[in-house]
């Protein structure tokens, strides 16, 4: 069983910089298989957000093909990736501009539009590929979904070309809002980036995620956090889970089911590892206890993602899982700049990951455990 007549979605998770290049990693091997061109819909989360975001600047706002992208793309990123470090710009511009210590979201999207290029808006990236594309669209243009958690909600906030929102705010269609910014918004970690606020009051908000239903009332703001917080996975945006609880439904419409845009998903995981780590007992309040408790509820939700996904997709064969491991795993959560060795080494292991799947896919008898 190939793969040449799937249309393959991709969702990627956060974890920073180290993402970011293992993301990389994993496109590089399905380029190099003929496979990059098959990709229709792409779910990103934070570090993944940053990831897609350059690889479209420096292709000026168009989706490469599979040879542009390894001669091209590749090495572009590479070298802005190791010429600018992200957190540290961030934080020296913090340094001369304190007035944005509540604000550094909007620090890190000023630094990733000076620094690597990521400029312009949603409505200037290229429309996307399905069965009304005509000749003169791009070979592959997938669907991009930027993924947030909506802090009044507590719900998975999804931002587009085409629309975003969330279930519980409703849905703005072709919203009008610069890719840095959602970039930063994804990528907006509770304490070290803090949120984005929306500010929604020359927004028409529709209560479906289509311009003909009925508008709604919404707040005039809200606090967009790092999509990691609801699903560091990005998984929801492709993986529908279930089919509701309606009686009437019949079993196969309960089973978890794939996007429509997409008939193979496969999953890239740069989660960093989770260690053992040792409480501060003379403090009862620490920042360090609480990134750790935060910790144990997010790897806990990833875990329930993670076997869900893997017990039924992959299971089925519609899908695949491939997990950041080694000493690329053990890279920090962070922006700061990788040196040469440490880009190399996360991206082989992106590399390594996917060509190992996949190897294992084709030629493998699948055996249900």
């Amino acid at each position: 069983m190939g793969l040449d007549d799937k249309k393959i979605g991709l969702a990627l998770s956060g974890g920073g910089i180290r993402a970011a290049i293992f993301h990389l990693g994993v496109m590089k091997y399905l380029a190099e298989e003929g496979l990059y061109n098959q990709i229709n819909h792409i779910s990103s989360v934070s570090g993944a957000s940053l990831c897609i975001g350059v690889i479209f600047a420096v292709n000026n706002n168009k989706w490469p093909t599979s040879d542009i992208f390894l001669k091209k793309t590749l090495p572009d990123i590479e070298k802005l990736m190791l010429k600018y470090n992200i957190q540290l710009r961030a934080i020296l511009r913090l340094l001369i501009t304190p007035w944005h210590l509540f604000n550094r979201v909007m620090i890190i999207a000023k630094v990733i539009e000076k620094r690597w290029g990521i400029r312009g808006h949603l409505q200037e990236l290229p429309e996307f590929k399905d069965e009304k594309c005509n000749s003169d669209c791009p070979s592959n243009c997938p669907y991009w979904e930027i993924n947030c958690t909506t802090f009044e909600t507590g719900g998975n906030f999804r931002i587009r070309k085409d629309y975003m929102g969330d279930k519980d705010v409703g849905y703005v269609m072709k919203p009008e809002l610069e890719i840095s910014h959602m970039i930063a918004a994804s990528a907006g970690f509770p304490g070290l980036i803090g949120p984005y606020r929306l500010k929604t009051k020359k927004m028409i908000w529709h209560k479906e995620n289509n311009e003909n239903s009925d508008e709604t009332d919404v707040k005039s703001k809200y606090s967009l956090w790092d999509g990691g917080i609801y699903d560091n996975l990005g998984l929801e945006a492709l993986h529908k889970i279930g089919g509701g609880s309606d009686k009437n439904k019949t079993s196969n419409e309960n089973k978890n089911t794939l996007d429509e845009t997409i008939n193979f998903l496969i999953v890239s995981d740069a989660g960093a590892s989770f260690g053992f780590q040792k409480r501060i007992w003379n403090r009862e309040i620490s920042v360090s206890n609480a990134k750790r408790l935060l910790g144990i509820v997010l790897n806990q939700i990833n875990n329930l993602r993670k076997d869900e996904f893997c017990n039924t997709v992959v299971e089925d064969k519609n899908g695949l899982y491939l997990q950041i491991s080694g000493k690329a795993q053990k890279h920090k959560t962070t922006l700061w700049k990788p040196n040469d060795d440490e880009f190399k080494l996360i991206l082989d292991n992106g590399y390594r990951a996917a060509k190992k799947a996949l190897s294992e896919y084709y030629t493998v008898p699948y055996q249900k455990s």
